[in-house]
């Protein structure tokens, strides 16, 4: 599917309303939004990119969330199913971060102002010591 093009004449608004999330979730659906979850030498990091769910602009995310969670506890299990029940949850709020300019936007800011929340499912195998 294309990606819808970047309203950028979109008024700048600061809104977290959950109607933006749940359209994150359908972007990610339809492969428009992307995300990830990692560690990286022991150091876990997310990323967010794709189309904003507001203005539709090119959004690049990246976070080291704090997590709350060990992620040095003893080896994984042999059983696979058991490792995906218990694979760490990441919640991930983003802002969008278009880079464009937007109407009545407060001096010196980017983006259309939305903020939406994705929730990443770690793969246990990424995170060393996960159950």
């Amino acid at each position: 599917m294309a990606a819808p093009e970047h309203r950028t004449g979109e008024h700048w608004e600061h809104t977290s309303e959950f109607g933006w999330t749940s359209k994150a979730y359908d972007l990610l659906e339809q492969d428009l939004l992307r995300a990830e979850v990692a560690v990286v030498d022991g150091v876990l990091t997310t990323r967010v990119w794709g189309c904003c769910p507001r203005c539709a602009g090119r959004l690049d995310d990246r976070q080291v969330p704090t997590s709350v969670g060990d992620f040095t506890g003893p080896p994984r299990s042999a059983d696979a199913d058991a490792d995906e029940l218990l694979a760490p949850v990441v919640v991930v709020d983003v802002t969008c971060g278009c880079g464009a300019v937007h109407l009545n936007a407060p001096e010196g800011t980017t983006g259309c102002g939305v903020s939406f929340r994705v929730e990443l499912v770690a793969d246990s195998a990424s995170v060393p010591g996960t159950p």
